[in-house]
């Protein structure tokens, strides 16, 4: 979608900031992942299949081995009892949210999520109202100064790959779920610069609404309220 030039200079120049946090909250959500998976079916990838993608996954996002390792001993250990909830929201604009959380207290996180959107003048929405604008896909993200446009695209749909689109300062390849690993890998092969730890399964809006500076500025204050909360893994938005 297109920017104004002030707001797109801005959302760049804050991208280090957000992606540090994302960096972050994706070796937290991976961490809560492999403990989980470690609980269920045991701490070796050769007979845990869950483990083993999850691990591929902590391998390509470049997550440190300590936070892998510390997250195997609480799955052994038992102590993981994590819930995955998915919560629904409006902001302004009419534009929604959709909100991916793990935890282990569903009580604190539905409230801190409802504290969040209170505060940043967000509406707490009916569960499916919100989500059904939404499509799980896969994302890799590539550097647009690092690849040639043509080759990308080349490998990206020669591997299985739906779409390839331009994102702020990055080349988004979007593929169906189950394509995901074949196209990374294929990107991966070709020398193609994956950002590993900005790549992975995310929810990607079907139409996305243009609001105002005044609404989107709003929105905005409510995705970091959102992102800020430990138990919230993911945020996405229908607004352009």
């Amino acid at each position: 979608s297109l920017v104004p030039r002030g707001r797109r200079s801005a959302k760049i120049a804050t991208r280090k900031g957000a992606q540090d946090a994302a960096k972050t909250k994706l070796y937290t959500k991976i961490g809560k992942m492999v403990a989980d998976a470690v609980k269920q079916g045991g701490a070796d990838p050769e007979s845990n299949v869950k483990l083993a993608a999850i691990m591929k996954q902590a391998q390509s996002a470049n997550v440190p081995k300590d936070i892998i390792k510390r997250n195997i001993e609480k799955g052994t250990s038992g102590k993981a009892n994590y819930e995955q909830l998915v919560y629904e929201a409006y902001g302004a604009g009419g534009v929604g949210f959709v909100i991916e959380c793990m935890t282990d207290n569903p009580v604190a996180a539905q409230r801190d999520v409802k504290q969040a959107l209170k505060k940043g003048q967000g509406k707490w929405a009916e569960s499916g109202s919100v989500a059904f604008n939404f499509a799980k896909k896969g994302i890799i993200r590539v550097p647009m100064d690092k690849v040639e446009e043509d080759q990308l695209f080349d490998v990206a749909l020669e591997a299985g790959a739906e779409d390839v689109v331009e994102d702020e300062d990055m080349f988004k390849v979007i593929t169906e779920i189950e394509s995901f690993h074949a196209v990374q890998t294929a990107l991966q092969d070709a020398e193609v610069p994956v950002v590993g730890d900005e790549s992975g399964l995310e929810m990607i809006a079907n139409t996305q609404i243009e609001v105002s500076d005044d609404d989107a500025d709003i929105n905005e204050d409510i995705l970091e309220r959102l992102l800020d909360i430990d138990d919230v893994d993911a945020v996405y938005s229908t607004m352009a």
